[in-house]
């Protein structure tokens, strides 16, 4: 099986103002922001003592109505050295990733597993493009 760590958890928030808030609340410190076009959503990542938090704005439908529009908890993230390496591994074990190819998001690559699989939780796996 791949090896991997964890990369970051993904939160949905809808107001992209109530950000900086909500990471000071975490004692995290804002970084690097990126559109992801496929997911119609603005990621903000930030740093601090708990790791990576990703706070996900929705800017279209896609995520608009996530856990009833509500927002909250998204994903857990893992970094893996193998993005098409982890589809071939889950596809023999009969789960289907949610794109058929990884999505280009900024510097990474990223897929994500549905809940059905994991008993409720999605499951983002990402590969670093320089590595």
């Amino acid at each position: 099986m791949f090896s991997g760590k964890l990369h970051h958890v993904g939160i949905i928030v809808h107001e992209e103002d109530r950000v900086p808030e909500l990471a000071a609340t975490f004692g995290l410190s804002l970084g690097r922001t990126e559109y992801v076009e496929e997911y119609e959503a603005l990621c903000i990542f930030t740093e601090g003592a708990l790791g990576v938090i990703e706070f996900i704005v929705p800017k279209g439908p896609k995520l608009a109505k996530f856990n009833k529009g509500m927002g909250g908890l998204h994903h857990i993230a893992i970094q893996v050295d193998d993005i098409e390496q982890v589809t071939e591994e889950l596809k023999a074990k009969d789960m289907q990733l949610l794109e058929e190819k990884a999505v280009d998001a900024g510097p990474i690559l990223i897929n994500f597993l549905p809940p059905a699989y994991t008993r409720g939780i999605t499951v983002e796996y990402i590969q670093n493009k320089t590595s």
